[in-house]
């Protein structure tokens, strides 16, 4: 089975799919999304949302499991109809029997381009609302939420705590190394820096001889949350999985110490596990333009 995972992973990562792009799911239809995407959402009042709410995403799924189909909104708050930002994104269902509406509550999420898919992640053969949204910032961070509505009662089972994937912290060592601790994960990760040998020399954090300079010995690296999500059926059954990347920066934005790709699968009861973990290690680095910039003065 693992063998079957691979080959897509692998190819989606690398390609940069998963991050820019985007991801076209069968399981999602689009619900006439044309005719209402940009504009003021008409149920804003009835659900209690404010009136400069507009239409960010719309399809259609049976999110509820009554088996028929359900009407998702992804909408947000807007200050013009044309702005590519909106703030304090929800996500509304109206139920296809009833008519009735329902919505999430969804905290302080707020982005640009939202996008919304409906796919099944709980195992229970009923579609699930996953919506990504960029921040706009120059770290290229991505917000995701998950919301189920089963029995037409909402739950947010991944939000800002999942999003943050694998946390990792850690510190320059002697021996131009990283030296750390990640969430989730049981063993110490200790990455390898040296392609960046002349970039930490120049920057004086390390001496010719690879040891830490005075001042710079607790030099925190750190992961940023995902960059990159998206939903997979890694082994076929319906079930999708999300697989991710994330950066480890280190001494600015633009210190890219490695990169984790994840894989992970719900287990019930909001929790997600990483089925997957891998870093890189560079080989051959090319120093990012703020570094050259710090070097030449």
């Amino acid at each position: 089975m693992k063998n079957k995972w691979m080959k897509p992973v692998t190819f989606l990562l690398l390609a940069g799919v998963v991050g820019a792009a985007g991801l076209t799911v069968g399981n999602t239809k689009v619900a006439h999304a044309d005719s209402e995407k940009g504009k003021l959402f008409a149920a804003a009042a009835q659900v209690g949302l404010e009136k400069n709410t507009y239409v960010i995403d719309k399809k259609s799924a049976d999110v509820n499991g009554d088996q028929v189909e359900d009407i998702v909104y992804l909408v947000g708050e807007k200050e013009k109809a044309e702005d590519i930002y909106a703030s304090h994104m929800n996500l509304v269902v109206q139920d296809g029997k009833s008519k009735a509406y329902v919505k999430t509550n969804i905290k302080d999420l707020g982005g640009y381009e939202g996008e919304l898919t409906l796919v099944d992640f709980t195992g229970d053969k009923v579609a699930d609302a996953f919506v990504k949204t960029a921040t706009g910032g120059s770290g290229g961070i991505y917000n995701h939420v998950i919301a189920t509505f089963e029995n037409n009662k909402p739950a947010v089972i991944f939000g800002e705590e999942e999003n943050e994937g694998i946390r990792y912290e850690g510190k320059f060592v002697d021996g131009f190394k990283v030296e750390g601790k990640g969430s989730k994960l049981e063993k110490p990760l200790t990455i390898d820096v040296s392609a960046n040998k002349d970039v930490y020399v120049a920057a004086k954090l390390y001496d010719q001889a690879g040891k830490i300079q005075k001042g710079n010995e607790e030099t925190t690296v750190y992961s940023y949350p995902f960059g990159a999500l998206a939903p997979i059926d890694m082994d076929g059954n319906g079930t999708f999985e999300l697989v991710g990347e994330q950066r480890i920066v280190g001494i600015n934005n633009t210190d890219t110490v490695s990169h984790i790709n994840s894989v992970w699968g719900y287990q019930g009861e909001g929790k997600w596990n990483p089925w997957e973990v891998e870093y890189s290690t560079f080989l051959v680095k090319h120093p990012g333009e703020a570094i050259n910039t710090m070097i030449q003065k």
